[in-house]
């Protein structure tokens, strides 16, 4: 019972509670989440097999590749906001009843929150280089700089709710994606120092377990690149002819593993959400009474 009582979602936490809260229920319910999703994961994987030979025998397919790639994460991404959805639901991750299923009212909303949120960055990146270029015509050099990157910090800070947001849209239904823009970005931006925190923990054991996973891609990126280069100087090709074989099955086995990695993420920030809609409960329950 007391463990129940830990694990619900809406329930004020700290930043630290809400990281612990996350990893906890990811790693206490990993069995039951991986064989739900062991098959979305195994998509992306291959996906980043292919794709990863691609991009060391094929530069020129990088930004196709890259595309395909980030609708297949979407796709498994989905799997992670559905066991979240089954959580906040009934207050459990259960295991699954079927070897493969997907929630595709919970992939559909992940898409057309993917969608909206790249027409977001795609104005603020707009609005990044405008500052940029402005910045560079009007100030000197070093001015310019600063102020350019000033404006970009700026920008990014405010893109920061928009984790907040993503999670309330993907997770609740009867609310479109920019309804609930209007309504959770003000929400968003009075706790923006408890979101930055959890997100920037978040990402941080994010990116070191990527970089740990990543480095034999690394290692055979550079030497695909030193033996491209050497071509170029007139150099007969280097790398033996097994090489795309062991891109490939080397990119499956990381991309296995790093779809979980990139899951658990998603995991705190639930926790995020929930704590700062219980905090937004008690002040209107707060209100009521003095009224």
């Amino acid at each position: 019972m007391e463990k129940e009582k830990d694990d619900i979602l809406l329930k004020v936490r700290s930043s630290r509670g809400c990281i612990s809260a996350g990893y906890r229920l990811f790693t206490g319910h990993f069995k039951h989440i991986f064989r739900y999703s062991w098959l979305a994961a195994l998509i992306y994987a291959v996906f980043c097999s292919v794709g990863g030979a691609m991009m060391i025998m094929m530069p020129r397919m990088m930004p196709i590749t890259a595309a395909i790639l980030i609708i297949v994460e979407c796709l498994f991404a989905s799997y992670g906001f559905s066991v979240l959805k089954q959580h906040q639901t009934f207050g459990n991750i259960l295991r699954p009843a079927k070897w493969f299923s997907l929630d595709t009212h919970i992939f559909v909303r992940t898409i057309k929150c993917w969608l909206c949120l790249f027409v977001i960055y795609l104005i603020a990146s707009i609005i990044i280089v405008g500052i940029g270029f402005a910045a560079f015509k009007f100030l000197s050099l070093y001015t310019a700089i600063g102020a350019a990157a000033l404006g970009a910090l700026v920008i990014m800070c405010l893109l920061l709710p928009l984790t907040y947001i993503t999670m309330r849209y993907i997770l609740n239904d009867g609310i479109g994606f920019w309804k609930q823009l209007k309504i959770g970005y003000g929400v968003g931006m009075r706790r923006w120092g408890f979101i930055f925190i959890v997100v920037l923990v978040a990402v941080i054991v994010e990116l070191l377990l990527l970089m740990l996973l990543s480095l034999p891609a690394i290692i055979l990126s550079i030497a695909n690149t030193q033996s491209m280069f050497g071509v170029a100087m007139g150099d007969p090709y280097a790398l033996p002819s097994y090489m795309p074989a062991l891109a490939a099955g080397t990119f499956l086995i990381i991309g296995f593993l790093q779809a979980y990695v990139m899951l658990s993420v998603l995991f705190p920030i639930y926790y995020m959400y929930g704590s700062i809609d219980a905090q937004e409960q008690e002040k209107q329950d707060f209100n009521k009474q003095q009224q």
